[in-house]
């Protein structure tokens, strides 16, 4: 129970890496406050899964690029526990289009969600954190942000943009004990990695070894998480961790 009695925040907890990462944070102690601009019978699913853990849980809907609804969200998590301990910002888009083809709409839209939406979370924490004196934040980013990819400009530079606003925040909130890190796990089945794939090409990915051209599992993020949220990595931030090569 490494994160006992801890009040963690997770966007995007209802599905995806953020639903294993709900889980898992869970697991080790932490109460949960799931984000999810979706809020369906899958994410009272999850809520009971946790509860049956023996931790509380609190589901708030709210779209992470919307200031007043962070806001919102914060306040409300605030109400329900009195402190935030841990943000996981999981939350993101990925449209598959070439940028001759991508309007001006989806690529804000993009942006909106996949980076301002973390630069939003992030501020409506950092003052309770910097008001206890502590807190650990995660910033869900990928190798993409570095390598590009076919069909995705708007995800890459959103991504992009999360690795180089996390580094800067780390270095305006140490002084503080919070620490920000971001995480760029390789390709995760979830529903944002199958959509636009048949069934055959993605029964053809999950045989090989995530290791070389395989497909993880969100399960298989969660380790490295706990990692970063808890006491082990007191001495670790601004890192971007790459859980495969970009």
């Amino acid at each position: 129970m490494k994160l006992l009695n801890k009040v963690a925040l997770v966007t995007g907890g209802r599905g995806g890496i953020g639903r294993a990462v709900a889980l898992g944070l869970a697991k080790e102690g932490a109460d949960i406050v799931i984000i999810d601009i979706r809020m369906d019978a899958v994410a009272e699913e999850l809520q009971k899964e946790i509860e049956g853990i023996g931790r509380k849980v609190l589901k708030v809907k709210a779209d992470v690029s919307r200031s007043e609804e962070v806001a919102a969200m914060v306040k409300t998590a605030l109400a329900a526990f009195g402190k935030i301990d841990i943000l996981v910002n999981c939350a993101g888009i990925m449209p598959r289009l070439l940028v001759k083809d991508m309007s001006e709409e989806i690529w804000d839209r993009t942006i909106d969600v996949n980076l301002k939406g973390i630069f939003l979370c992030c501020k409506a924490v950092i003052e309770p954190m910097m008001a206890q004196q502590g807190g650990k934040i995660v910033n869900v980013t990928s190798g993409r942000g570095v390598a590009g990819q076919f069909k995705a400009a708007s995800y890459s530079a959103s991504k992009g943009g999360v690795i180089g606003f996390t580094k800067s925040l780390a270095l305006e909130v140490a002084s503080y004990g919070i620490n920000v890190n971001a995480l760029a796990p390789g390709a995760t089945d979830t529903d944002m990695w199958r959509d636009g794939k048949s069934d055959e090409e993605i029964e053809e990915k999950l045989k090989v070894s995530p290791l070389s051209q395989g497909i993880g599992k969100p399960e298989d993020v969660v380790g490295t998480v706990l990692y970063l949220v808890s006491d082990a990595s007191t001495y670790v931030t601004g890192q971007v961790i790459f859980m495969k090569t970009p």
